[in-house]
């Protein structure tokens, strides 16, 4: 299935630009916090950080072994990176900050803790489960805003995932209701933190389609899976000086970064480019 782009050139797989291999991209000395961090998307984003060279990655995940299985990956692969493991449900502010106060001091964060309920519209849906969607994607990223912002470090960074699916016609969310609405809660929260927090670059990414859990749940043939390797070399360039241009935008890994870069002066200025807004405000007369 097509989709549109503001880039020319769309991405399924990673490509030098985005290489956590570039001196650019490195991470050497930053202290790293991922939600969401014993599996998945979580697991291969903390392998991308430490290949970019960061010196601590701390992760939060509610079940120990996977947490330790990852830890267990980068201290054999990536020796100079150490990683600590917190046993902590993302909806539990009281686990979320102990965990902030033993890490301590952070750069970057990605809130990459996330559920998709079942699909049901909300007339038919299973209330509790379909609400859990909002305890895990909003509260979920308030919990750790409040526990960690307290704590930034020097050029601090933080890294939201949504989805694309909260661009698309409401007719095209293939009745994932729960899951749509709350991750665009979430990029509309991210953005109003981003006011009160002029110091700190936030971003809102779409990860791309990628073989996880959620994926077997939207049974669709037509979705082709792009790689992890796109997904978590995006998201550290979306951490880099290169990107400050996209503070507050909600941009897809699949776009190009060198044409994102070359128009960097135009996305930065159009304050209402990919960003959650009631069409047509300010609003004009009807006579």
């Amino acid at each position: 299935m097509a989709l549109p782009s503001p880039t020319k050139n769309w991405h399924t797989d990673t490509y030098d630009s985005i290489s956590p291999s570039r001196p650019e991209l490195s991470i050497a000395g930053r202290r790293i916090v991922i939600t969401g961090g014993g599996y998945g998307l979580g697991r291969e984003l903390v392998k991308t950080f430490a290949e970019a060279g960061a010196s601590e990655i701390a992760i939060l995940g509610r079940s120990e072994g996977p947490l330790v299985e990852t830890t267990k990956i980068i201290a054999e692969k990536y020796p100079k990176t150490k990683v600590s493991h917190f046993v902590a449900d993302i909806t539990d502010l009281a686990a979320v900050k102990k965990a902030a106060e033993s890490f301590g001091k952070w750069n970057t964060l990605i809130l990459n803790a996330g559920y998709m309920p079942n699909k049901g519209a909300v007339g038919s849906s299973d209330v509790p489960e379909f609400w859990k969607g909002y305890e895990i994607n909003v509260k979920g990223a308030i919990v750790a805003l409040n526990a960690l912002l307290p704590a930034k470090g020097e050029d601090a960074v933080v890294v939201a995932t949504s989805t694309a699916g909260i661009a698309f016609p409401k007719n095209m969310t293939g009745g994932f209701t729960s899951y749509s609405a709350s991750k665009y809660a979430l990029v509309n929260l991210i953005e109003y933190v981003a006011v009160k927090e002029p110091d700190v670059h936030f971003v809102n990414i779409h990860p791309g389609v990628l073989e996880t859990a959620m994926f077997a749940k939207f049974d669709n043939p037509d979705l082709k899976p792009d790689t992890f390797a796109l997904s978590t070399h995006f998201t550290l360039w979306v951490t880099s000086k290169e990107a400050r241009f996209l503070r507050g935008k909600f941009v897809w890994c699949n776009w190009d970064v060198d044409e994102l870069k070359a128009h960097a002066k135009k996305i930065q200025e159009d304050s209402g480019l990919w960003t959650t807004t009631i069409a047509g405000f300010p609003y004009k007369s009807l006579a």
